[in-house]
């Protein structure tokens, strides 16, 4: 007997609620006990009753259900083979076991006619899946009977090898045995043709598939709708699977048909079913892209030239063009933006705050490109597209210290002997400190002749220049205007940003023509500045000289008063940005976004402008020295936003002519930015009997959910767009969204699907129709043989029709599975019912009463 727990968890409350029943209150007695042992009884009942304990019973019919794969092409001794074993799988049954075979071969179905009582033959359809004769075969095992499928195939399915798998799941209960048989292909024919995308005008890649065996096959490529020929490959001779690569155009967005066909040596058509295969295709738009133009004109040209067909291009010069710069102007409507060496006083912040929003609210692509006229030395500093662009402004700064020639005249008249010649020592030396290397510095004294105490040298002869100081003495008169004129003379001589005369003394001076000579030396760039040395009632003189010579007047009184000299204005001055030259250019960790280009041969860069690249940001080409970025991208709002830090077209990319992958890396770069908004999603269409699944895959990692229409229309007919049934996607994964409908049983309806996530103008189309329906099982493409052993792993055994059939009787042998279920619960209920009774009884029971013992008292 086979007794089984469906809910065995509740045995648990054996032990917490009914083994306390099963001791009694009243140890000692029967009557306790027997109280005790009903009440025990009953909440065992009750559990096991809740444990649902069931009586299964095991089938004693079987059936062997043998499913021979008609729809291949076997050769002849694999047909005898076949038949010979499928016989011998027949006369090893056991008993009474019946026999069911699915084929549609009569000679095989001839050999069993002798046998209808134990045999049952089906007619399998013409043509059939060998998936679908299995479910066939399934549908002939009745309840409460053990079977086991044994199919005999060459494991080609027109069906996904995961669709066969999770079929094969689903007839768990029932053991599926394949055996692999081997057909005969070398007939040539069409086996697959596989189209990339399609743009309207751009040129796409369609790769056709051939097997068996050929000999100066024509090979003929051509629309449907048109019956243009595409492509065309000739004396063509293949043994085995041979990919044919063709590349063609289609001048109309919407829907069209791809035909590929062996043409017959007649040059013929041939109309053999195997010869030939069509493939729908959806044509999309092109990406409409709008060029700004600025100070180097020519780029709107310049890439509808590189770029070809599949884009659409519209050029605008925002400096002749009032309508681009008003915040009113439709960025949206584009797929990409590119400003192009436009600068920023020709775009006005309300415009470029209207592009930043079509890129962050819209997903809008933006790409910047140029020289003088973009980022940085553009002006776009701090505009509101500098925090949209993924690179940073870097603007350096160098700070300038002019040379200076500095000719020191020193008073050491007998009038400033003391303290005051010491104050002019040392005023001498805080004007020497200020001074650089590269600067110059001359001392001249005067005490009634004039006298060079150290002449111009340089700045950094410290050491001679401070012993010509210590050197002076006070002796003597004042007479300063000849010390002037020597200083004047020997100024003439010096090339420095600035000459100066600092003219130190008491103030007592002689007179004499002061003013024409200072004006002279101020008129040439020499500057006088004049210090009066101690308390002196002489200074108005002095300040004179300083306000002929365009100088400074500094009184120094005594040595706690000394002045802070000007002699000279550091300054700083911005580098320019833009790095002409020749620099080395090379693709960086994320270039492999843009495809398999050799950049190898990539000419040098003549100029770009310095920036930076931002965290977060995908740095695509770099300069080889600096590692400066040239092309970069990131994702800003619901857009793309990308730089190019040269011209597109001029000075910078001069040399880019000579680059063959150009123009291929110009229209990836555009396609890299445009918006994903109008293109998110990778479309897929399954159709089954009368329902489709449309299957939508994001293409990056966030976005909105798709909205799209299907529609039913007859081959050749023309595009229908907003018409039919709206499709509620359901997300099944990250980023997948599935929907399905009912599109009725005629496969001659084509399924066109347009989906977007935005509006109805940005949207991907996708079609599935008859052509990519059933075909002849012939025309399955090898590669898609499917790994038998991995499929029976689970669900039986797999083995080869020659090597291994000997012991495929034992290996096939049906599979018992219970036929019948008996619940237990109603009987334990009413036995624990009948033990709940029976303890009533024995409480309500009267018990006999014993009287006492008597007992005698003695006085």
């Amino acid at each position: 007997m086979d007794l089984r727990l469906l809910s065995p968890i509740f045995l648990v409350l054996l032990v917490v609620v009914a083994l306390p029943f099963l001791w009694p209150r009243t140890p000692g007695t029967d009557r306790a006990f027997r109280r005790a042992a009903l009440r025990g009884l009953v909440f065992l009942c009750f559990v096991l009753a809740l444990t649902d304990p069931v009586h299964v019973r095991e089938p004693r019919e079987s059936v062997q259900l043998v499913v021979v794969d008609t729809s291949a092409r076997l050769s002849g001794g694999e047909v005898d083979s076949a038949r010979s074993q499928v016989e011998r799988l027949r006369e090893g049954l056991e008993g009474d076991s019946r026999f069911v075979l699915v084929t549609d071969d009569a000679a095989l179905a001839a050999a069993f006619d002798s046998d209808r009582d134990r045999v049952v033959v089906l007619d399998a359809p013409q043509g059939a899946d060998w998936t679908e004769l299995v479910e066939l075969a399934r549908t002939q095992v009745p309840d409460g009977v053990r079977a086991a499928i044994t199919c005999l195939t060459d494991g080609l399915s027109e069906n996904p090898a995961d669709e066969v798998a999770r079929f094969l799941s689903s007839v768990s209960a029932i053991p599926v045995h394949l055996v692999e048989l081997e057909a005969e292909r070398d007939e040539p024919r069409v086996v697959d043709l596989r189209v990339g995308r399609v743009v309207r005008g751009a040129t796409a890649q369609a790769i056709g598939v051939l097997e068996g065996s050929g000999e100066s096959e024509t090979v003929v490529l051509r629309s449907v709708s048109s019956g243009r020929e595409l492509g065309r490959l000739s004396g063509l001779s293949f043994t085995g699977r041979t990919e044919l690569e063709f590349e063609f155009e289609l001048e109309q967005s919407g829907f069209d048909g791809l035909e590929l066909s062996l043409q017959a040596a007649t040059g013929e058509e041939d109309t053999v079913s195997v010869r030939s295969l069509r493939r729908a295709v959806a044509v999309q738009d092109p990406l409409r892209v709008l060029v700004l133009e600025g100070l180097t004109g020519g780029a709107g040209d310049q890439l509808a030239s590189l770029c070809g067909p599949g884009f659409e291009f519209e050029t605008r010069r925002p400096d002749s063009d009032a309508e681009v710069v008003t915040e009113n102007f439709p960025f949206a409507d584009y797929d990409v933006v590119v400003i192009d060496d436009l600068p920023a006083e020709s775009f006005p912040e309300p415009a470029q705050t209207a592009l930043r929003d079509a890129v962050t609210d819209r997903g809008t692509g933006l790409l910047m490109a140029g020289g003088d006229g973009a980022f940085g030395p553009g002006g776009y500093q701090d505009s509101p597209l500098a925090d949209v662009l993924p690179v940073g402004f870097v603007q350096r700064e160098e700070h300038r210290d002019p040379s200076t020639t500095l000719a020191i005249i020193i008073d050491t008249s007998g009038s400033m002997g003391g303290m005051r010649v010491s104050l002019a020592k040392e005023v001498s030396r805080l004007a020497m400190q200020r001074l650089l290397p590269h600067d110059k510095v001359g001392i001249v004294e005067f005490y009634g002749a004039k006298r060079w105490a150290a002449p111009i040298q340089s700045a950094a002869n410290r050491i001679e220049l401070q012993r010509a100081l210590n050197r002076l003495d006070a002796g003597g008169g004042t007479v300063i205007l000849p010390a002037i004129e020597e200083a004047y003379y020997a100024l003439q001589n010096v090339q420095t940003r600035y000459r100066h005369v600092l003219i130190l003394t008491d103030g007592g001076v002689e007179r004499g023509a002061f003013e024409p000579l200072v004006r002279s030396m101020a008129d040439e760039g020499i500057t006088v500045s004049t210090v009066l040395i101690g308390p002196q009632a002489h200074s108005e003189f002095l300040v004179q000289i300083a306000n002929w010579g365009r100088g400074r007047f500094y009184s120094v009184p005594n040595r706690f008063n000394l002045p802070e000299l000007l002699l000279k204005q550091p300054s700083t001055a911005k580098l320019p940005a833009y790095r002409p030259g020749s620099h080395q250019v090379q693709p960086s960790a994320d270039a492999g976004g843009l495809g398999d280009l050799d950049f190898g041969s990539m000419p040098q860069l003549s100029g770009y402008v310095e920036t930076e690249a931002r965290s977060g940001t995908e740095l695509l080409l770099e300069t080889v020295q600096q590692n400066h970025p040239v092309a970069a991208t990131w994702r800003y709002g619901l857009g793309r936003v990308s730089v190019f830090t040269s011209e597109l077209t001029g000075r910078g990319t001069e040399g880019f002519e000579s680059w063959n992958d150009f123009g291929e890396f110009a229209a990836r770069f555009l396609e890299r930015t445009a918006s994903d908004l109008r293109r998110p999603f990778d479309l897929l269409i399954r159709r089954e009997r009368d329902r489709a699944t449309v299957i939508a895959e994001r293409r990056s990692t966030w976005g909105q959910r798709p909205s799209g229409v299907l529609t039913l229309v007859a081959e050749g007919a023309p595009s229908s767009d907003g018409a039919g049934v709206s499709l509620d996607f359901v997300q099944t994964a990250p980023g997948r969204f599935e929907s399905t409908v009912s599109v009725g049983t005629d496969e001659d309806r084509e399924l066109r699907v347009y989906v977007s996530a935005d509006s109805p103008t940005s949207t991907e189309r996708a079609v599935s129709d008859r052509f990519d329906g059933r075909r002849p099982e012939r025309q399955v493409d090898s590669i898609r043989r499917l790994d038998l052993a991995g499929l029976a792993q689970s669900q039986g055994t797999s083995f080869a029709l020659r090597a291994d059939w000997d012991g495929a009787p034992a290996q096939t042998a049906v599979r018992g599975r219970p036929v019948a279920f008996t619940h237990l619960w109603p009987w334990l209920c009413a036995l624990g019912l009948l033990a709940y009774l029976a303890d009533v009884y024995l409480r309500r029971r009267p018990v006999a009463l014993v009287a006492p013992a008597s007992t005698t008292s003695t006085n």
